[in-house]
């Protein structure tokens, strides 16, 4: 029988502690994959579009929640810049949703607004005219 000196356990706790690690981080790029697959622009638009679309009771909202998709998807490309970057894509992705979101709840809101600065305008052009 041989005599299991303090080195020889070292270096045998070292490599069951090595095999461990591997284990390990296989483990956390297995999870890291299917979280960045959850986050793909595809399965993100899917929900972005359920979560805004939930009914449509009127021809009026459809166009306002397309007029909502469409004004989330200008305000990424103006707010994040293109890049390879997951952590900044998914920062665009974040602020698409959040601007989508926003538009779709405001959009009476919004479209007050907006007819309102339109007459402003067109009252201020028709007066300069005069």
């Amino acid at each position: 029988m041989q005599k299991i000196t303090a080195s020889e356990s070292l270096r045998i706790s070292i490599l069951m502690l090595e095999q461990r690690k591997l284990e390990q981080e296989q483990l956390l790029r297995q999870q890291i994959s299917i979280t960045y697959d959850s986050f793909a622009p595809v399965n993100f638009l899917r929900k972005m579009i359920t979560d805004t679309t939930d009914r449509f009771d009127s021809k009026d909202e459809i166009i306002q929640k397309v007029a909502a998709l469409i004004s989330g998807y200008v305000s990424r490309k103006i707010l994040t810049p293109k890049s390879r970057n997951p952590l900044l894509r998914l920062a665009g992705m974040y602020v698409q949703y959040s601007a989508t979101k926003f538009f779709n709840k405001n959009a009476g809101t919004i479209e007050l607004v907006g007819s309102y600065l339109i007459k402003q305008l067109t009252n201020k052009i028709r007066d300069s005219v005069k």
